[in-house]
């Protein structure tokens, strides 16, 4: 009788939890699994959408609206900064935010499922396509529950109507930790900067590591690659 391997990961619920401390264990399983993919889509889909939901039933709604317009209008007059934020309506701009998280991760998720499959089409172990790799990527962005969590714990303690920076949506993130404020040129390269995010990169390397031959310092610098690429171009434009 063959005795079970205590490193095997069963079903995708077990995959879920041991993602965050057995990921070479989950990544090998679903090297040859189906359909299990869809336990990290809807967690992390839901609780990304979550805290944006949150955060626009808290904030002080003229006040977000005021920093946004001198955020994206820094050299506009006071009356014009007034017409662009009372352009703004809470429930329009609720709905939008949760419509674009809720489309937006998954074309985010196809992208860099192309991303991978062009790193790995000439790998000899690599027998993955891209619908493989998409199902991967709901995998490798698990931690961003971590911070969505973080996120709703954050926002459930403050009071309504109070003035809620948009760094609480990613208390993990530069910006939250050292209190960078949204009207800071420096506000999104900060809020980027996050724990999870980094996290996200090295499951990266770890999966590619599992499917492929690549070494692991290959498999971080694929993964790694897109994130520095993104964190340089937003630097740029902070510069300028």
């Amino acid at each position: 009788m063959q005795e079970n391997n205590p490193q095997q990961v069963s079903n995708p619920i077990q995959a879920a939890s041991e993602i965050f401390y057995k990921p070479t264990a989950v990544f090998d399983a679903i090297a040859v699994k189906d359909n299990w993919s869809w336990i990290p889509f809807i967690l992390v889909t839901v609780l990304s959408i979550v805290p944006t939901y949150l955060y626009f039933n808290l904030v002080d709604f003229q006040w977000y609206t005021n920093m946004i317009a001198t955020a994206q209008m820094p050299d506009a007059s006071p009356a014009e900064t007034e017409a662009f934020a009372n352009a703004m309506e809470l429930g329009s701009t609720q709905m939008i935010s949760v419509i674009g998280l809720a489309i937006g991760l998954p074309i985010i998720m196809a992208i860099l499922a192309g991303y991978y499959t062009l790193w790995t089409r000439n790998d000899e172990k690599s027998i993955h396509g891209f619908t493989d790799w998409y199902g991967a990527m709901w995998w490798i962005a698990m931690p961003a529950i971590i911070n969505a969590l973080a996120s709703c714990i954050y926002l459930t303690l403050q009071a309504p109507g109070s003035e809620i920076s948009q760094a609480g949506l990613a208390p993990l993130s530069l910006a939250f930790l050292a209190g960078i404020d949204m009207e800071s040129t420096w506000f999104g390269l900060t809020s980027s900067l996050r724990i999870d995010s980094i996290w996200t990169i090295l499951l990266g390397a770890l999966c590619l590591k599992s499917w492929t031959n690549f070494s692991f310092n290959k498999s971080l610098f694929v993964s790694a690659l897109p994130s520095v690429l993104i964190y340089t171009v937003t630097a740029l434009f902070a510069l300028g």
